[in-house]
């Protein structure tokens, strides 16, 4: 997210931050202090309004390739971006959360809130507010509407038509907007087309010997299917459904493939984890993150068992 902001108010409002000549890591930000990051916002609110805030996070899609924001852009339905957007916040140890209550299939009620006696600043609200409104309208959410509360409690509009409604400048804050709650609608969701992304080479995954011969192809569909969103936490159940098998006919088709569910994820996020490592800087946590592992040592206990080495060492190994 520092990523994202830096490169934004150095491209819109250069001067207005001092570019560090240090990486930033997309998980955890280990050299832009929260005290900063808060300082930063708060500058960019007062000389550049509000919309200027909820406007940075129009550029996930557009910025040089993140992995954090590159797969979260491959969710097909904001339940699965809510879920990896709670996931994220786990890894990152935030102390400032994201509480998602999904109002129906259409809408969902975010509250900012703070944990260790922190609490979220209103340019920080809006911040993620903004991000969280470029993400569903990425990923295919039509028609998004989003409120918040005034200080009479009713809820204005603050976005419709891809349009931000406010005056500019303070606008929102001389409206008396509640900034850490706000509700998001939409009317219905597209979802990108991911299968023939060609933003990232694709990786040939390779499976253990399939018989009988007639499952190979399958086995490889389902595959693809899973691949095309690694960082998911994926449920048997879920690709049943949207590959249009029952759940017995796709643990037969697995069993039959000397395969089972667990063990054909485990492989696809080891290779996948393995061509990261080859091919990205991007830290080990990041990495766990992007491949829908539960945490980092999950990570490392698992690439460990499949490779023999840790990931720390079999980047080191590519080195030598």
């Amino acid at each position: 997210m520092s990523v994202l902001v830096q490169e934004q108010i150095n491209s819109i409002y250069p001067g207005l931050l001092a570019i560090t000549e240090q990486p930033l890591d997309p998980v955890r930000n280990a050299y832009v202090s929260a005290d900063t990051k808060r300082e930063l916002l708060k500058t960019l609110l007062e000389k550049a309004g509000a919309i200027s805030l909820l406007s940075l996070g129009q550029a996930i899609n557009t910025i040089e390739y993140d992995p954090v924001w590159y797969y979260a852009l491959r969710s097909r339905t904001p339940k699965i971006l809510f879920d990896k957007w709670n996931r994220f916040e786990r890894y990152a140890h935030s102390t400032n959360r994201l509480r998602i209550e999904e109002k129906s299939d259409y809408s969902a009620l975010f509250t900012r809130y703070g944990i260790e006696g922190h609490q979220p600043s209103t340019p920080e609200n809006l911040l993620i507010c903004g991000i969280m409104i470029a993400l569903l309208e990425i990923i295919g959410c039509q028609n998004l509407e989003c409120y918040m509360q005034d200080g009479e409690g009713d809820w204005l509009k603050v976005r419709e038509k891809l349009q931000f409604t406010l005056p500019k400048n303070n606008g929102m804050l001389a409206c008396g907007l509640d900034t850490s709650r706000w509700l998001i609608a939409w009317h219905t969701v597209i979802p990108r087309q991911i299968d023939h992304d060609n933003s990232q080479p694709e990786l040939n995954l390779e499976l253990p010997p399939i018989k009988p011969l007639q499952n190979r192809d399958k086995v490889k569909r389902v595959t693809r299917h899973i691949a095309n969103d690694i960082s998911r936490i994926w449920k048997i159940e879920d690709v049943a459904f949207e590959m249009g098998y029952s759940i017995r006919s796709l643990q037969r088709l697995l069993t039959q493939s000397n395969l089972n569910f667990s063990k054909l994820i485990r492989l696809i996020r080891i290779q996948f984890a393995c061509n990261m490592l080859s091919h990205e800087k991007s830290s080990l946590t990041a990495i766990a993150f992007c491949l829908g592992f539960s945490d980092s040592a999950h990570f490392s206990r698992d690439f460990k068992a499949s490779m023999g080495i840790s990931p720390s060492q079999y980047r080191k190994s590519l080195c030598s």
